[in-house]
């Protein structure tokens, strides 16, 4: 053997030997061009572009020696340090073998891949890093400016690993390159950091010639899942004294596995009020297991509503409900609803009026045979109030089952829908004042329907549906409790019932035929549906409603167009003899070149008997990204009746890149009544900033109310 050979040979397994051991004790990989080994002073040298693996961590550097008896690691010229999201690069890097405790110079440092720190000098002992003189931003450095859009020129910065959280001191806030504000101390945290209590970033409002509003958000942290938001409002007047009035808002949420729980409280106080108007609101939703969801929400208050009302007093109410929803409880496909409801209100004298409080249980299954499927309902409700009039018992007992029994056929290009349907209702209502008023009433209806589909092409699909109600009813006195709503389409018109609820039933024969089309034309979807029907009483109750005076209904049609980038859709009701609208809605949303959502709804007068007037409105939200860092939104909301007078409307410019965004935005809220709803008008400037929060300012014109930051 090759005398040479054997001495490299050997040589080569003394050094694999070695890096095994510092393998085995550092668990370090070094990957070099050119390596040496000091066995005595156990030194490793380091050549050009080494590179170094130790806990996850790379270094790749340009020269540089591992000292392990003295416990040093040191780098002559460049090094470049990644470990995850975070990188750290600079120059003479000289600390431990551990990396824990070393300094650097002229450094950058990303952390989480987005913000950003170049610093002159930079030391790190154990859980601490220190940056001396330093510049710090999330934002492209060669942003819109061709400058980071926003920056932080900082003497010193204290970064606690372990609790993610960065401390400043002496800071200048630039925009731009310009100094706008210094902060001798200020502190935040990273996106890793656990949540941690203190307050959060302030919020100021003014109103010119008025007073001014500071707004100190205080962040508790209660638990791992559980949170506890407070917001006061503090007003001053011009001499910086504190007002009488004020607001404060707590919220407190929590989250776990199954759900969500949140409660919000809030209290106002205005000048010259003595009562503090207060809400509570709760909401909750938990998933006990797969078959069982538990929810409730409810809402307590004393506040004036904010809605369009004629109370100048107080009115306190109560809103909530409680349910339990069980499915498969007794059988596969089974669904059993427990739910207590209750609405209590208060009229200004604070005596109790009108306060239903409604317990419910609704059961449901489904059992399917091939082509045949049972349906099966049974649903109790009691309806309670603290007092009765005429027109409303104290008590309503209402106990409603249904059954269905449903076969399908399809022969050839026929598909056949075949329905026998029985509803039953027992009612008992109660009156408080006068038990004379007393009654039981007992309801029994079938509907007997057929729906025929034929399907020669995929174009056109006629459609005729045969519906038979047969209605038993042993009195008139029945209150009408759940079906006072009413609409005139396509798909109700297709409906057994065309009356939501179980109080008004359809009570007489009637044919319904459509014609149902679909079309794809180059990616261009078109479809059209018609129907209409022919009622054999033309004195029945739903025509009644609808003010329709022939056997004939009139025609609802339902359409669509849509291509990759506009959606156009037709809701309307034409009056059988003329072709006249009756009702009409329109929408129209178009992505390119702009984004705009228009929708159009329009009723006559006579196209519902409870309606006194034609009804107009026009809503249209129109949206434009003017380039990749502008983007301006209009929406409005018009009367189109009371020559276009907007409802509501606003204007918002919002400029924006990859760390923050400024949006500018005039809101004017009004109503053209003369109720007391007091109109609003707004202009609104805010300023966010990852990492660091937001700041914003809100005026509001003195011709009008009030003002609030969002």
């Amino acid at each position: 053997m090759n005398k040479k050979f054997v001495i490299l040979f050997s040589i080569f397994i003394i050094l694999f030997n070695q890096i095994i051991k510092l393998n085995a004790n550092d668990d370090t990989y070094i990957n070099s061009s050119n390596i040496t080994y000091n066995e005595k002073k156990n030194i490793i040298e380091l050549a050009e572009n080494s590179k170094i693996n130790f806990k996850n961590i790379n270094i790749l550097i340009d020269k540089g020696i591992i000292d392990y008896n003295k416990d040093e690691f040191e780098v002559f010229g460049n090094f470049y340090l990644y470990e995850e999201l975070t990188i750290l690069s600079g120059q003479n890097l000289k600390g431990n073998t551990n990396l824990d405790i070393f300094s650097a110079n002229n450094v950058s440092y990303v952390y989480n891949d987005e913000l950003k720190i170049d610093s002159d000098n930079i030391k790190r002992d154990k859980n601490l890093i220190y940056f001396f003189n330093n510049f710090l931003t999330p934002c492209e450095l060669n942003g819109y400016f061709n400058c980071p859009t926003w920056s932080l020129r900082i003497d010193k910065t204290e970064y606690n690993i372990k609790e993610d959280k960065f401390t400043h001191f002496d800071t200048f806030l630039q925009i731009a390159d310009y100094k706008v504000l210094y902060l001798p101390f200020f502190t935040h945290y990273g996106v890793n950091a656990p949540r941690q209590t203190g307050f959060l970033t302030p919020f100021f409002e003014f109103k010119i010639g008025g007073n001014l509003g500071v707004i100190t958000p205080y962040y508790q942290p209660l638990d791992e899942t559980t949170d506890l938001l407070f917001k006061p409002y503090i007003y001053f007047d011009n001499n910086f004294i504190i007002q009488d009035s004020f607001k404060f808002n707590t919220t407190l949420n929590k989250k776990t596995s199954g759900g969500d729980t949140s409660l919000e409280i809030e209290n106002i106080k205005k000048n010259n009020d003595s009562e503090i108007k207060s809400s509570i609101r709760f909401a909750t939703k938990n998933v006990i297991n797969k078959n069982r969801v538990f929810s409730s929400a409810g809402l307590f208050t004393n506040s004036v509503s904010s809605t369009r009302s004629t109370n100048e007093e107080s009115i306190t109410f109560e809103d909530i409900y409680i349910k339990l929803e069980n499915y498969n409880l007794f059988s596969n496909n089974d669904y059993l609803n427990t739910e207590l409801s209750s609405v209590a209100s208060f009229d200004s004298d604070n005596n109790k009026n009108y306060i239903p409080i409604s317990p419910s249980i609704n059961y449901t299954n489904l059992f399917q045979i091939r082509n045949k499927t049972i349906f099966n309902e049974l649903n109790f409700i009691s309806l309670r109030r603290n007092e009765s009039n005429a027109t409303n018992p104290s008590e309503s007992l209402i106990l409603n089952m249904h059954n269905e029994f449903i076969q399908n056929y399809n022969k050839k290009n026929t598909i056949t829908y075949n329905k026998v349907k029985l509803s039953s209702s027992l009612n008992e209502y109660r009156y408080n004042f006068n038990s004379n008023l007393n009654s039981q009433t007992m309801k029994i209806s079938s509907f007997l329907t057929s729906d025929i589909f034929y399907q020669k092409n995929t174009y056109i699909t006629p459609r005729l549906k045969f519906i038979l109600p047969i209605h038993i009813q042993n009195t008139n006195k029945e209150m009408n409790e759940d079906s006072n709503s009413i609409t005139f389409n396509y798909q109700n018109q297709f409906a057994d019932n065309r009356f939501f609820g179980n109080d008004l039933i359809d009570n007489t024969p009637r044919i319904v035929y459509g014609i149902e089309n679909f079309f794809n034309i180059n990616d261009q979807n078109i479809s059209v549906n018609i129907n209409q029907s022919y009622d054999f009483n033309k004195n029945n109750s739903y025509a009644n409603l609808i003010n329709q005076q022939t056997n004939f209904s009139d025609y609802s049609i339902e359409s669509q167009f849509n291509t990759k980038n506009l959606i156009f859709r037709i809701d309307a009701r034409l009056d059988s003899n003329n072709f006249s609208k009756r009702e009409m809605n329109y929408s129209f949303i178009l992505n390119e070149p702009l984004d705009l959502r228009l929708s159009y709804n329009e009723t006559k007068a006579e196209a519902f008997k409870t309606l006194s007037s034609d009804n107009k409105a026009l809503n249209i939200i129109i949206s434009k990204n003017i380039n990749e860092n502008l983007k301006t939104t209009y929406e409005t909301k018009l009367d189109i009746i009371n020559d276009y007078t907007p409802f509501e409307s606003s204007l918002n410019f919002s400029l924006f890149d990859d760390c923050s965004q400024l949006d500018l935005n005039y809101s004017n809220l009004r109503f053209n009544d003369n109720f007391n709803t007091i109109p609003e008008e707004k202009i609104s400037i805010s300023f966010k900033m990852d990492y660091l929060g937001f700041f914003s300012y809100e005026e509001t014109n003195n011709l009008f109310y009030q003002n609030k930051v969002n």
